[in-house]
């Protein structure tokens, strides 16, 4: 036992009821859980890769689908590598088994203490590890180091208030990063906050945001109207999506709605909750505020065409290919004091993007789609003047989502980067014949 797991112990009755409401509320963690305890590991444990094993490891959907592109272009550099998946949240488990489809295994990331990532290593046995974004877990770094697996720390991201906490405790947290090979940083910022924190700049690249090669394909124009129809909207319509909304947002983007269709009468709204457990908390809402409210998940049973005022995205998945049957996209999380999420999934269908003001954990999305690349922030109060706007002038919405998709398809390339300084370290340290 070290002093990573005393401190996880110490803030196990801190942690534990919140995790144990949820389970009971919610249903979260029912499957997650077991794996994460140590639990459901192979047995017995995996024979030896013949090549690499490689673990991508991600938290949720957003760095699932960052972790897709990073395989999609391993996977072409080096077809004969083994894959294991894993991911924190349940969510996360899903879309990976979508995203990166034809890897080997999936399961959960153990709890990060030292005796479980033991196990876990003991049992998976993974020679290669790249962790998405800052999920940083002590002990399992240190596991790494002691086995000499190589590790690298991908789209890397690093707020100045996360830096600052890390600098507060760099002294403890040198020791684990000391087992990552690259840190290959999303932004410049990204890197300069890094480097402070380690007081060493040889490790640290800026690769850009893997996200950029994630984007889905736009729809054609028969797989636009076909959504549609299974919505029951009919194709002239003017349709406004809401995507990855949480609790308050709903009600300003129902009310900002309201507001714009008096000026243009029989738009629709699409709505997609963020998280799965509130789908039926927000129908019940919309329904209570008056909204005529058709659900996806009842598949090809359509509503009548003009009887739904919102149609409701209560599926995991979808949301990307979704943007592509709107004419207007709002990315929520970024209205309430959450952070903003992917304006691309959005912009690459070539239709504006409205955003809050709260964008900060998507520093480099907002670099690359400001005010002139079809994503204007839009306040609040002023949101049902913007959407009755571009409902009405259609060349400003043309101008705007041409921008976006613009924007949004010139900043590919950072996985390629990756995988590139990935395979050269690996070369560079294996041994001379």
């Amino acid at each position: 036992m070290n002093a990573f797991d005393l401190a996880y112990l110490g803030a196990l009755p801190l942690v534990a009821p919140g995790m144990a409401y949820k389970r009971l509320r919610h249903g979260k963690y029912r499957e997650s859980l077991p794996a994460m305890l140590g639990r459901r590991l192979p047995n017995p444990a995996l024979p030896l890769a013949t090549t690499h094993r490689c673990r991508l490891h991600a938290v949720s959907v957003g760095e699932t689908i960052a972790a897709g592109a990073v395989w999609r272009e391993l996977r072409r550099r080096v077809p004969d590598w083994e894959y294991l998946v894993t991911t924190t949240t349940e969510t996360g488990q899903a879309q990976a088994r979508t995203t990166l489809d034809s890897a080997q295994h999936f399961t959960y990331a153990p709890a990060d203490f030292s005796w479980t990532v033991r196990r876990f290593h003991d049992a998976w046995r993974p020679t290669l590890y790249l962790f998405f974004e800052t999920e940083i877990w002590p002990n399992m770094l240190l596991d790494c180091g002691a086995r000499a697996i190589p590790t690298y720390l991908v789209n890397g991201k690093l707020s100045e208030r996360s830096a600052r906490g890390y600098a507060r405790g760099a002294s403890i947290l040198r020791r684990p990063l000391a087992a990552v090979r690259r840190f290959y940083m999303q932004t410049p910022g990204d890197a300069e906050r890094l480097e402070r924190v380690l007081g060493d700049a040889t490790r640290i690249e800026v690769a850009g945001n893997v996200k950029f090669d994630a984007l889905p394909q736009p729809l054609s124009a028969d797989e636009r109207a076909d959504l549609r129809r299974r919505w029951g909207i009919p194709p002239e319509t003017f349709v406004v999506l809401a995507g990855s909304t949480h609790p308050g947002e709903e009600e300003l983007v129902w009310n900002a709605f309201c507001q714009a269709r008096r000026d243009v009468p029989g738009m629709v709204l699409v709505l997609a909750p963020r998280h799965p457990e509130r789908f039926a908390a927000v129908a019940a809402d919309l329904r209570k505020w008056g909204a005529r409210v058709h659900a996806t998940s009842t598949g090809d049973n359509t509503a009548a065409a003009g009887q739904t005022d919102v149609v409701l995205i209560d599926q995991m998945r979808v949301l990307a290919r979704s943007y592509g049957a709107a004419d207007l996209a709002l990315v929520a999380g970024s209205w309430a004091p959450i952070g903003g999420h992917n304006l691309l999934e959005a912009a690459v269908h070539g239709i504006p993007v409205l955003r809050g003001p709260h964008m900060h954990a998507q520093p480099d999305i907002v670099r690359v789609l400001g005010p002139d690349d079809g994503a204007p922030e839009v306040g609040a109060d002023r949101l049902g003047d913007e959407i009755a706007r571009l409902a009405t002038q259609a060349d400003a919405r043309m101008r705007l989502g041409q921008a976006a998709a613009r924007a949004a398809n010139s900043n590919r390339g950072a996985a390629a980067r990756v995988v590139e300084g990935i395979l050269a370290d690996l070369n560079q340290a294996a041994p001379k014949s």
